[in-house]
């Protein structure tokens, strides 16, 4: 698959439902008394390796839209359980069956298969449970469960999964369970026990479980952080990035802790719960990163997360390290030598020693070409440092993306729009791009920003592609023009486009002007207008102000580009030969006059403009545009360039995003855009 590079990702987004809680809710339901009901959950190949061994158990499963309702099982079965490729849902099997006292063969597929679950063997043997590995070391397993015994058990090495099977060990078997660990792995399963009825305590270093059952209930399920933690990483490479919803348990959040340390802006809000659970909306920042060295303790603390530091710290400044002999990573599943070859692949500096890397850390990723081994961690995190990088380049499978995060892609293409152009102008669109799709949409938006340049004009016109539309500022509107099959409304006599979606390009210059006026009680019917101009956004503007009824003079240093564009309306239009005093009802400056190199400067005079009743200027300047600074000092209305700039991208980006665009939703769009005041995107 191919992976663009991305300048700048500003992007409100959610993440996908917590795999681990959701796997959880699934066993959990199966076992329990009544029904269970999780809303939200993560529809993805680990989910259904769950609910494959839950139904096998004999619990009756119905999987809807947002919703698997699940009939806890009146007496659980044994026989062969295919867990895919998921380790959750082998190791709380284990559990199940050995305290329900079934004969189980766990299996799975190829990568599941050459994972290490000795881990499981020690506790519930001691249990009573005979848990046969291949290999003694890896699945297929063989448990034959038998009489439940009590147990205290010390973990050896941290892993919440062997944490799970014991706890539903004693749970089925009805007995006491108390497992202490050196290290707090993560505490999903303690907390969906408690929320289920289960008499269970827990503090710092250990939790308890008594005699007791459970009853189903509705369990609702949070953003999943480690799918999360991928998004974060766009806004710290590229940008700024909001994930909303997320659960930001403190046993699954190491990696912040991490990131702080080096220098991330990661801001967290509105804190709360949810089924026990703590969430909360992250907002990571573009930041310059500096080295870290990140421990064996808290590398097992963060196991799913580690692929994608390790990309973070590939532009880092300095040396990081990661890992050490004393504290190795459990299983070896962050697969540092594939992490190696995924950095250095793209133009990075990493290198392995014993159960670690070191990453010194480059400007930029280079991109290039990355092979996943069917690892979705690697799969996402090469294509965040791809987006990143100077070239982009390709990932061999992104199909692996389903197990933890289906719709990673879609998160940078439904309802994401580029803004390509050049300057200022261009810079402040894209602010307002962004703060108008968070008024019509809410979240699971985006806006990238693309300052072209002659160099690599072909590479962003075919980036652009992949977005569900874009935006299209001078001087490049005539390049979008020959990527366009059909020109709709205002586009086809204008001949101009500032918005394309599927091949169709659309002009809302015009759109734009005439809502500012309206939102100013101001109507172009019957009208005398002055447009000065013919560029791109004069022609559509032209073109509004004729189907509004207004009539309309026109002016423009190019003579010939006047009387070409009058001849294409035909009547109502009129072309001056230079701008004198005249009582117009609104004066239009649709030129870059007064921005950028003509700051300071009007083609209306002062005396000009004296005599209009309303100004409108396009050109947007650091400060107030002459135009405008004459029309303020003789009490002529003025509607400067942020104003029309924001109805023309509210235009565009309904037509963008698909959604239906009208006056009364405008004006309170442009109410609330006030509201939100002079914050920057990039601040």
């Amino acid at each position: 698959m191919k992976i663009f590079p991305r300048q700048e990702i500003y992007g409100v987004y959610t993440a996908p439902s917590d795999k681990a809680v959701t796997q959880n809710a699934i066993i959990l339901g199966a076992i329990a008394k009544g029904r269970t009901f999780v809303v939200h959950p993560l529809y993805g190949s680990d989910t259904q390796a769950a609910i494959n061994c839950a139904r096998k158990l004999g619990a009756k499963i119905k999987v809807k839209s947002g919703i698997i309702e699940i009939k806890g099982a009146k007496a659980l079965k044994g026989g062969k359980f295919d867990c895919l490729n998921s380790g959750a849902t082998m190791r709380m099997m284990c559990g199940v069956a050995s305290g329900a006292g079934l004969n189980a063969v766990l299996t799975g597929g190829k990568y599941l298969t050459r994972r290490l679950m000795r881990g499981v063997k020690e506790p519930l043997e001691k249990m009573g449970a005979t848990v046969a590995l291949t290999d003694y070391s890896v699945a297929p397993i063989w448990v034959e469960g038998a009489m439940v015994r009590p147990i205290e058990y010390e973990m050896p090495s941290p892993s919440s999964q062997v944490k799970s099977a014991v706890l539903l060990c004693a749970l089925l078997g009805k007995v006491k369970a108390t497992v202490t660990e050196k290290i707090k792995t993560a505490n999903h399963m303690e907390i969906l026990l408690k929320e289920m009825g289960a008499s269970i305590s827990w503090d710092e270093n250990s939790v308890t479980l008594s005699e007791s059952e459970i009853v189903g209930k509705r369990i609702y399920i949070s953003g999943d952080f480690s799918s999360a933690i991928y998004l974060l990483a766009s806004g710290l490479l590229s940008g700024k990035v909001t994930v909303k919803n997320v659960g930001v348990n403190p046993t699954r959040t190491a990696v912040l802790n991490v990131l702080k340390r080096m220098g991330a802006k990661i801001e967290i809000t509105n804190k709360r719960l949810l089924c026990g659970e703590l969430i909360a909306d992250l907002t990571a920042y573009r930041s310059e990163l500096k080295a870290t060295h990140v421990t064996g303790e808290e590398a097992n603390l963060m196991e799913n997360e580690i692929t994608v530091l390790s990309v973070l710290m590939g532009v880092a400044e300095g040396e990081s390290i990661i890992g050490c002999d004393e504290a190795p990573i459990v299983d070896n599943e962050a697969k540092f030598e594939n992490i190696k070859e995924m950095i250095n692949s793209i133009g990075g500096n990493c290198k392995t020693f014993e159960n670690g890397l070191v990453i010194k850390g480059v400007k930029r990723y280079r991109g290039g070409s990355v092979k996943t081994y069917g690892d979705h961690r690697i799969a996402i995190s090469a294509s965040v440092a791809l987006m990143a990088s100077e070239n982009g380049g390709e990932i061999d499978d992104d199909g692996c993306v389903n197990v933890s995060f289906p719709n990673f892609f879609d998160k940078y293409k439904r309802g994401n729009i580029g803004v390509v152009g050049k300057g200022r102008t261009v810079a402040l669109a894209s602010e307002v791009y962004f703060k108008v799709l968070g008024l019509i949409r809410g979240e699971n938006y985006g806006c990238t920003f693309i300052d072209a340049t002659e160099d690599n004009l072909k590479r962003a016109f075919s980036e652009l592609r992949t977005y569900d539309g874009y935006a299209v500022y001078a001087p490049y509107s005539a390049e979008a023009l020959r990527h366009i099959i059909k020109l709709v409304g205002h586009a086809r006599i204008a001949r101009t486009i500032n918005a394309a979606r599927s091949n169709k390009g659309y002009s809302t210059d015009g759109d734009g002007v005439v809502a500012a006026l309206k939102y100013n009680n101001i109507f172009p019917l019957n009208k005398k207008v002055l447009v000065l101009g013919t560029g791109n956004a004069a022609r559509s503007i032209v073109c509004s102000m004729v189907a509004e009824r207004a009539f309309v003079d026109v002016y423009d240093r190019d003579l010939g580009a006047a009387i070409e564009l009058a001849k294409r309306l035909g009547s109502g239009v009129e072309v001056l030969m230079e701008v004198t005093p005249k009582n117009y009802d609104i004066i239009i400056n649709a030129t870059p006059v007064g921005s950028g190199y003509y700051e300071g400067e009007s083609l209306a005079d002062e005396e000009s403009v004296k005599a209009s009743g309303t100004v409108v200027d396009l050109a947007v300047a650091e400060g107030k545009t002459k135009i405008v600074e004459y029309a303020e000092k003789n009490g002529v209305n003025a509607i400067d360039g942020e104003c029309v700039m924001f109805f023309t991208v509210y235009y565009a980006a309904c037509i963008l995003t698909g959604k239906m665009p009208t006056e009364e939703e405008a004006f309170k769009a442009y109410t609330a855009y006030l509201r939100l005041g002079d914050g920057s995107m990039k601040d």
